[in-house]
């Protein structure tokens, strides 16, 4: 991988990942690219660049590339077999710890390696709801009590399932990088919504829906 001698596609680039340093969530890279009406610089079949409007995913494919921090990795990801009798196995990313042999100053970078280990670490934030959704495949479990949504309600900030709290009355709440990062950060909670408003405007734009068929 060589840097491109573009500037224009360097500049996308360093864009992406300060945005992203400032913002912290792939997704709202996303809302201000789309905001400015900027594309992201890709590869098409032939090795030609094409400017092409930005997802989560371009996003993503760029934030976690060790080639833009000069670096070559082997061992990145990992066959695994779901199935012990059937020969087929498909790949799964590994964590950056897993890595196995990370070779430093191959290609110009465009970003610090240390920078690049600092958006590692922040790697949870990267999955937003429609990536993590895309990913789990999971509606969540049903469970009884005034919450419609439990288990399905994504945390608009970090991007991570929002769960139940009882206490007093029922709320959806995010503490999930709280948790995650509670060793070295003091982070704070993501939200915190009462559960009732959200009940009503969930049974209001259902029964919206429906109207047309009655």
């Amino acid at each position: 991988m060589h840097k491109d001698p573009n500037r224009e596609i360097q500049d996308r680039l360093d864009l992406v990942f300060t945005t992203f340093l400032r913002l912290r969530s792939a997704s709202k890279v996303l809302q201000s690219l789309n905001a400015h009406e900027l594309h992201l610089p890709r590869r098409d079949r032939f090795g030609d660049v094409v400017w092409k409007k930005p997802t989560v995913a371009a996003i993503l494919q760029i934030l976690k590339n060790p080639a833009y921090a000069g670096a070559f990795v082997y061992g990145k990801t990992r066959s695994i077999r779901k199935d012990p009798s059937s020969p087929q196995t498909h790949e799964v990313r590994l964590p950056m710890a897993e890595w196995k042999i990370p070779v430093n100053d191959v290609y110009p970078a465009s970003i610090a390696w240390e920078t690049f280990e600092q958006m590692q670490q922040m790697q949870q934030m990267l999955a937003d709801t429609y990536a993590a959704y895309d990913r789990n495949k999971s509606r969540g479990v049903p469970r009884d009590g005034a919450a419609l949504l439990h288990g399905i309600v994504y945390c608009g900030e970090c991007g991570h399932k929002m769960v139940i709290q009882d206490k007093h009355r029922t709320r959806y709440h995010c503490t999930y990088l709280r948790q995650h990062y509670r060793q070295h950060y003091r982070v704070p909670v993501c939200q915190d919504i009462p559960a009732d408003p959200v009940a009503l405007q969930v049974v209001e734009s259902f029964f919206q829906a429906l109207s047309p068929v009655e």
